[in-house]
């Protein structure tokens, strides 16, 4: 972060005059709407159907690339609780990116979380000892809340949820990361994220992601510095137009996925 403008007395700026390190993550219509990209030190939460899983993989790619080339030339943590990855996914962006496939699998180091115990422990006990050893700017925590609804949410798991949040945000500013976590979106008020007032309130960015036929919609429901927005991006289409058959079997392989 850099310092306040000069002859600005220390503790009376604004949040536009802050300048924070960015990173692109390589989706237009999102670095369109934070302005650039990912910020350090603030927790962004994508939120809603399950396509963000594509985007986040896509950014764990970007984040692996040379500094010159956009990317942050670092290697990635992600503790996933959604079951996100797919190798093909990773294999398709390095080459979209002229990545060697290979060395980007080699560079994302990633926990697994199968029940909701899991995924305390790790994000609770564990960040300290993953950053450590190391060298990583980006943080992926995908499906926060995801294997607590699943098992059933009770109040102990709300009161994880909220400590899980907390930890985060205080990690990701000490650390100065780029960090973002990802949940569905709630069941009666689908713009809103499922996890609870307090994983909401931890996050200082939110984007809800919306899945129609032809394109994905994104809002910006929550910026310290911009006002809600929205923006989207086309399907992968062939070039005669014609959507691919992957994209209406995806339902179907996500499900045998999970």
């Amino acid at each position: 972060m850099r310092s306040p403008p000069t002859g600005l007395r220390p503790g009376f700026f604004t949040a536009d005059m802050i300048v924070r390190a960015r990173f692109e993550t390589g989706i237009d219509a999102v670095d369109g709407l934070l302005g650039g990209g990912l910020e350090a030190g603030m927790m962004h939460l994508l939120y809603g159907d399950r396509c963000l899983h594509d985007d986040i993989l896509r950014i764990a790619v970007k984040t692996q690339m040379p500094k010159e080339k956009g990317g942050l030339g670092s290697p990635v943590i992600l503790i996933d609780s959604a079951n996100i990855v797919k190798i093909h996914r990773l294999t398709d962006y390095a080459l979209e990116f002229e990545e060697e496939p290979e060395s980007v699998l080699d560079r994302i180091y990633i926990s697994r979380a199968f029940n909701s115990s899991q995924t305390y422990d790790l994000v609770m006990n564990h960040l300290d000892s993953f950053f450590t050893n190391i060298p990583a700017r980006l943080l992926l925590v995908t499906g926060l809340p995801q294997l607590y609804l699943e098992e059933g949410m009770e109040t102990k798991g709300f009161q994880e949820l909220s400590h899980m949040a907390s930890h985060l945000t205080r990690f990701t500013l000490q650390r100065n990361l780029f960090t973002v976590i990802s949940a569905p979106a709630a069941q009666k008020r689908a713009y809103l994220p499922a996890g609870g007032k307090t994983l909401a309130s931890a996050a200082q960015i939110h984007i809800r992601v919306e899945e129609h036929q032809s394109y994905v919609a994104y809002t910006l429901a929550k910026h310290p510095q911009y006002p809600v927005r929205s923006t989207k991006r086309s399907r992968d289409i062939t070039p005669e137009g014609i959507i691919p058959l992957s994209h209406f079997l995806r339902g179907t392989d996500e499900d045998q996925s999970d």
